[in-house]
């Protein structure tokens, strides 16, 4: 027995204690509920171009100032413009100096300015012209309901009279017209002649010689300025 206990040598005791000791932490380590955490990957950076940082430097800069610039647009209050019904004289007055304003501030020639203004022009004249017409209707009417007790006209040489003057003056219009054109004077000059021969032998078909006279008469007073 002490023979045999005698024969055991140092090593292989050593082997076996070391194999227990490692079988040992495996077994620890595999029971273990948090493994150790694995370490972390070599992070390698990579050296930037000057240019390009230079460039990424100024793009952030930008970034920055568009930012600052929709912060202000975001908080900035918003005007509200109330608008009163106004007259049509009114508006329009205002839209012409709007409309000028406009131009005076703009480059000359801009096409919707030049547009607006005259189609603004062309109404106001439109309208002299309307309000013109209807004012010598007026004077015409007046003045047939004044010559007919002095002509003694019926009804019906009343209505005539009154289509007659308002021809007569429809075509004195038309004459002023072609002369502020700078047409031929002596064409207008003629057209007038015959257009007072024309207007003279229709009145001499709807008045009587005497009441053609006395007409005459009251046109001779009315031109020396009496009644």
């Amino acid at each position: 027995m002490l023979e045999a206990m005698n024969d055991l040598r140092p090593m292989p005791l050593l082997l076996v204690v070391l194999l227990g000791g490692a079988s040992a932490a495996v077994t620890s380590y595999l029971l273990s509920p948090n493994p150790p955490a694995q370490p972390a990957p070599i992070q390698t950076t990579l050296p930037l171009d000057s240019q390009i940082l230079e460039e990424v430097l100024t793009l952030r800069h930008e970034l920055g100032k568009l930012s600052s610039r929709i912060d202000v647009l975001e908080v900035a209050p918003v005007e509200r413009v109330v608008v009163k019904a106004q007259p049509a004289e009114e508006f329009e007055t205002e839209v012409r100096a709007f409309m000028a304003q406009q131009q005076v501030n703009t480059s000359p020639g801009l096409p919707i300015v030049k547009e607006a203004l005259a189609t603004i022009r062309e109404q106001e004249q439109t309208e002299k012209e309307a309000l013109a017409l209807q004012r010598r209707d007026e004077w015409l009417a007046g003045a047939v309901e004044d010559i007919t007790p002095k002509l003694n006209l019926s009804t019906n040489q009343a209505d005539e009279m009154y289509d007659l003057l308002t021809a007569k003056a429809d075509q004195d219009a038309d004459l002023g017209r072609r002369w502020q054109s700078g047409e031929d004077r002596e064409a207008i000059g003629e057209t007038k002649r015959l257009n007072e021969e024309q207007h003279q032998t229709e009145l001499q078909g709807v008045l009587s010689p005497s009441q053609y006279e006395d007409y005459r008469e009251l046109v001779r007073q009315f031109r020396r300025g009496g009644k």
